[in-house]
C-alpha cells in the first residue's frame, strides 16, 4: 500500500524531487494507455498488466500474444 508523506518535515529539494517522480510517473501510464499499452504493477505477489479500461492480468498470461483467463 502507498504510504502518505507528509511534505512539511522534508526538505524542500526533497519535495521538489518527489512532485517530480510523482508527475513523470503520472506521464508514463497516460503515455502507455494512449498508446494501448497496459502498465505493469505488482500485485497479490505478482506482475499483473494493467489495462486502461481496468483489465487487470497477470503478466505470465500475456506471454504467447494473447491474453488467457
Amino acid at each position: 500500500m502507498r504510504e502518505l508523506i507528509d511534505e512539511k518535515n522534508l526538505p524542500p529539494l526533497m519535495v521538489k524531487a518527489r512532485r517530480a517522480m510523482q508527475e513523470a510517473a503520472k506521464a508514463a501510464v497516460e503515455e502507455h494507455w494512449r498508446a494501448g499499452r497496459p502498465v505493469y504493477i505488482w500485485r497479490d505477489e505478482q506482475v499483473m498488466a494493467l489495462f486502461a479500461d481496468g483489465t487487470c492480468l497477470p503478466a505470465r498470461s500475456l506471454e504467447a500474444g494473447k491474453p488467457q483467463e
